[in-house]
């Protein structure tokens, strides 16, 4: 993997460039991409990470050199060594002056925050879970969340935003927004610990049909800060709409999720007959 070297990797270049050069750099226009955002010494941690769990290098076996990581991911060293004293902190390696950097087993990742996918199991979610109250009032729709609840311009609904933690640190960040009627029959105290769709069940709102979808994000500053996670680390970004009996939707969610404390899974069966096997998605 190469990475484009930014201020820091690269030798002194003028500090002004010529104005012929300044007027074609603001005539072209450049689409950015996530890596411009990304530090690159976590883009370098990111594949190293990967790396070391997919048991690249044998615990017994130096890894290359901070020079052989710098010229192979075309990034100063010390964009490496920062890169690798996160790993270290993480235990996924261990420095030896004199030996090397050696890869280590890494640590079975305990209680991830896996429950199916679609709909969480919410008995188990709620029991192995906490959540911290961030906001909780009527605002007007924004027209993102307007379209997904089939809402016209400027509807109320109740906005919900919350952190959720397992037994030791946040794994997720959510804003769920609730329409009107149905957001009259929830209150902070009946919400609780619950999941929106678990309270809404509670007082008689049965969602039976759900529609979702999955994506990749950044964190933001202020996510960043409430997951305990670096400014632009990877997330899991999942938005959910639930749909009540008559097909109308009754709760649109867009979550956040830690890529180390969270898992999506989905069971396919495959299906005889037509001119090519098609896979379709199994109920767990």
């Amino acid at each position: 993997m190469s990475i484009p070297r930014g201020e820091g990797d690269r030798g002194s270049l003028p500090l002004t460039p010529p104005s012929h050069e300044r007027r074609r750099q603001r005539s072209v226009r450049r689409d950015h991409v996530a890596s411009d955002f990304v530090p690159r010494y976590y883009q370098v941690y990111s594949v190293l990470r990967q790396r070391v769990q997919d048991g690249e290098w044998s615990v017994d076996t130096a890894m290359p050199t901070e020079e052989n990581f710098a010229a192979a991911f075309n990034v100063s060293r010390v964009t490496i060594r920062k890169a690798l004293n996160m790993l270290e902190q993480e235990k996924l390696i261990l420095r030896q002056q004199g030996r090397g950097t050696f890869a280590l087993t890494p640590p079975r990742r305990r209680d991830p925050a896996n429950f199916s996918g679609l709909v969480e199991n919410i008995a188990d979610f709620e029991s192995r879970t906490k959540v911290r109250l961030l906001a909780f009032g009527r605002v007007t729709l924004p027209d993102e969340a307007a379209q997904l609840l089939e809402c016209a311009p400027g509807s109320r609904a109740l906005r919900i935003v919350r952190v959720r933690s397992d037994s030791r640190e946040p794994f997720s960040y959510t804003t769920c927004y609730v329409p009107e009627p149905e957001a009259d029959l929830l209150t902070e105290a009946s919400l609780g610990n619950r999941t929106v769709n678990h309270a809404l069940e509670t007082a008689g709102v049965v969602a039976l049909a759900a529609e979702q979808r999955l994506s990749a994000a950044i964190a933001g500053i202020e996510v960043a800060g409430l997951l305990r996670v670096d400014v632009g680390a990877p997330l899991i970004s999942m938005t959910r709409v639930m749909r009540d009996v008559s097909g109308r939707p009754v709760e649109a969610l867009h979550a956040l999720y830690r890529t180390d404390k969270y898992e999506y899974r989905v069971n396919l069966s495959r299906e005889r007959g037509g001119d090519a096997p098609r896979w379709t998605v199994k109920d767990v």
